[in-house]
């Protein structure tokens, strides 16, 4: 399926930008930052100049790095689904700033899902390689409805952080009493070798 973007110039693409710089209907390579928006679009400043590719090509990676925001309910057990809210540069064009957090959501399957439900929780840092997926229906109210999605590619992210089980589990430190005193392990005796310093 086709996912629809919209492109917003930028300095770095120079004139490939440009109204007619292309004909219609070419394949175009765009590398860039994606900025999912409140007017449910999906907008990509691109960050290098745009390419046009042969036919038939089709490329889809996005890479993103943030924390997770939410994890909404799941209703499949070999699926996970969750909120990554995501920093990027200012955009003015979007009313976007530097202290605001672009939400994007993610799905994982399978082998991969079992990892995300072990080890994710709200605040979790992670970093993923995965597809963007545009998804059109009709809602009950007979309204049309669309939502963008990030499908992870299998075995392509990281967690960082410790996780939460562990930081749960670890015992609390007790405080140190000022009538203990701890024992230090015995100072090693100094050897003069010779040197004066």
């Amino acid at each position: 399926m086709i996912v629809p973007l919209f492109i917003l110039p930028s300095y770095a693409a120079g004139d490939s930008c440009a109204p007619g710089a292309f004909e219609e209907g070419a394949s175009i390579l765009i590398s860039g930052r994606l900025y999912p928006h409140e007017d449910r679009k999906m907008y990509v400043v691109p960050t290098q100049p745009l390419q046009v590719v042969t036919k038939g090509i089709a490329l889809n990676h996005v890479a993103l790095a943030g924390g997770v925001g939410f994890i909404g309910e799941q209703h499949r057990e070999d699926a996970f689904n969750f909120g990554l809210m995501c920093q990027a540069p200012k955009q003015k064009t979007l009313g976007h700033d530097w202290q605001d957090s672009l939400p994007f959501r993610i799905e994982s399957w399978g082998d991969d899902a079992a990892r995300m439900k072990r080890f994710l929780f709200v605040g979790r840092q992670i970093s993923l390689g995965g597809t963007l997926k545009f998804e059109c229906w009709t809602g009950k109210d007979g309204t049309k409805r669309t939502n963008y999605k990030i499908r992870i590619k299998s075995a392509q992210y990281a967690f960082f952080g410790k996780n939460q089980k562990k930081e749960e589990s670890a015992p609390p430190i007790a405080p140190s009493d000022d009538k203990e005193v701890a024992e230090s392990p015995p100072k090693a005796k100094k050897r003069d070798d010779g040197i004066p310093f």
